[in-house]
C-alpha cells in the first residue's frame, strides 16, 4: 500500500466525494492488495486448497472475511469497467484514488494535463455501467 509523506506546505486537501468515488476507492483498495508473485510458491501444492472450518472463527475474523469477500466482489465488478476506459481516464482515476488514499492532492501524472476534468469525465463514462451492475444509484 502506498503511504503518503508530506511533500510540501502547499498541498491542498482532496474534495468531498460521492457514491462513485466510494466504489472506486473500494476497487483501488482491492487492486492495491493484489500482488502477483514469481518464484517459489508460498504454499505446498498438496495443501493449497485446504480450507479451515469456520466454526473456530471469532466475530472479528468472520467480519474480516466478509469484508474481504465484499471488496473482492466489488473489485471484480469494477475492474472491467476501468479497463474499458481510455488511457487518460484510467490515469486520472488512479491518481484520484491515490490522492484519496493519501488524504491530500499530491499525486499527479504528466500524461494527464487536466486531471480533475479527466476524472470527472471518467466518472460520467462509468456511471451507466456502475448503475447497471447495481453498485451506485442512478
Amino acid at each position: 500500500m502506498t503511504v503518503c509523506v508530506e511533500a510540501n506546505k502547499t498541498m491542498k486537501s482532496t474534495p468531498a466525494y460521492d457514491a462513485i468515488d466510494d466504489v472506486l476507492y473500494e476497487w483501488f483498495r482491492w487492486t492495491s492488495g493484489y500482488g502477483e508473485t514469481h518464484g517459489y510458491s508460498s504454499s505446498d501444492a498438496t495443501c493449497r486448497d485446504f480450507k479451515s472450518n469456520r466454526q473456530w472463527m471469532d466475530h472479528s475474523d468472520l467480519s474480516d472475511l466478509v469484508d474481504y469477500q465484499l471488496r473482492k466482489r466489488k473489485g471484480e465488478l469494477v475492474d472491467p469497467i476501468i479497463s474499458k476506459l481510455g488511457l487518460r481516464h484510467r490515469i486520472a482515476v488512479n491518481m484520484a484514488m491515490r490522492n484519496m488514499n493519501c488524504g491530500y492532492s499530491v499525486w499527479s501524472s504528466i500524461r494527464s494535463g487536466t486531471q480533475e476534468q479527466d476524472y470527472r469525465e471518467a466518472k460520467e463514462i462509468m456511471r451507466p455501467s456502475l448503475v447497471a451492475r447495481g453498485l451506485v444509484n442512478g
